[in-house]
């Protein structure tokens, strides 16, 4: 059995919940072990494997799916504290074995722009590698803070591709953030919320401190250019993501009425997947996704139209941040019961 999961753990826990069919959620780095997942869970419990893609702890399954199961079990995600899942789900965190001592790591970018005071930050799996390149930070005579979580997160110093509380927790007294990932997702919506820059250590590869500043800044202009597209619509879809995580239906109809104020139409649309193809039928002039914001923002290439988050549509209708970009952060949402 690998080592990514306590099966007697997890089962322990259903058993408690009497639970009799459970759906089971993997991540595509860990679906290669579903085989062993699921021979040890099916010994006491009918799994439904998911073969899908998700997102997080955000995304445990459609409506129809939570109808059909007693619990969830997802792996390799933690979870998210203020959502209310729709049935009990089990999040077994997959924390990556941190045997790095970040030594070899070149400290001369954040050297040489005299920065001293360093916020740390992390995707979930490199929780346990935070505290290790905190300790390496301080015996390099850096001063170092992790910052606070809000409630969509379980730890401080953890971020989402949607939330980065800590970076605001941090940002008035820190010289720069550093951030543990795998990848630029989660690095580059980090700088996207903060004029301190942001240096990622890819974990995936030799350590070194990568800048995302100026990806950042070109992602901004992008973005921008974007949103003038939309500055003549005049029929707007409004989409509200049905996954339990990025369900903000109050949004959605706030945005309605402002755009209804100005004269112009708009509809909510509820989907549980972003498929261009599917708005473009409606024929609309501007898409706003109240979602997970990095639909938005990573993957607007991919529509013909216009697409905003909710951030960016008060951004340049109702004047929103004077200027300024602002991410479109999710706090909490909406429940689905």
């Amino acid at each position: 059995m690998t080592n990514y999961m306590d099966p007697q753990k997890v089962i322990e826990k259903l058993k408690s919940m009497g639970a009799k069919r459970i759906l089971l959620q993997l991540p595509d780095g860990l679906k290669p072990h579903v085989f062993d997942y699921f021979t040890e869970l099916s010994k006491n419990f009918q799994v439904i494997v998911s073969s899908e893609g998700f997102f997080g702890a955000c995304d445990t399954g459609t409506m129809d799916e939570y109808r059909s199961v007693d619990a969830v079990v997802q792996m390799g995600h933690t979870e998210i504290p203020n959502v209310n899942y729709g049935v009990p789900v089990i999040f077994e965190e997959y924390v990556h074995p941190s045997n790095e001592d970040f030594k070899d790591l070149d400290l001369t970018p954040i050297r040489e722009k005299g920065y001293k005071k360093i916020g740390i930050l992390y995707s979930i799996q490199y929780r346990e590698g935070a505290g290790k390149l905190e300790t390496f930070l301080k015996e390099n005579g850096f001063e170092t803070g992790i910052g606070q979580n809000d409630g969509r997160l379980k730890y401080p110093g953890q971020v989402l591709g949607c939330n980065y509380s800590p970076i605001h927790s941090n940002d008035s007294w820190a010289d720069c953030h550093i951030i543990l990932s795998t990848g630029t997702f989660h690095s580059m919506g980090a700088q996207l919320v903060t004029d301190k820059e942001v240096f990622l250590i890819d974990m995936s590869e030799p350590f070194r401190l990568h800048s995302m500043k100026a990806e950042a800044e070109k992602r901004v202009r992008l973005r921008y250019a974007n949103m003038a597209r939309a500055l003549d619509a005049k029929k707007f879809v409004i989409v509200v993501d049905t996954k339990v995580g990025q369900f903000r239906l109050k949004l959605a109809e706030k945005i309605r009425k402002e755009i209804e104020d100005m004269g112009r139409v708009a509809i909510i649309a509820y989907a549980n997947e972003s498929n261009p193809i599917d708005f473009q039928n409606m024929r609309p002039d501007c898409i706003i996704f109240t979602g997970c914001p990095r639909v938005a923002t990573d993957d607007f290439m991919r529509y013909e139209t216009p697409i905003l988050t909710a951030q960016e549509f008060l951004m340049i209708f109702k004047g929103k941040g004077n200027g300024k970009y602002i991410f479109d952060e999710i706090v909490n949402v909406d429940s689905i019961n």
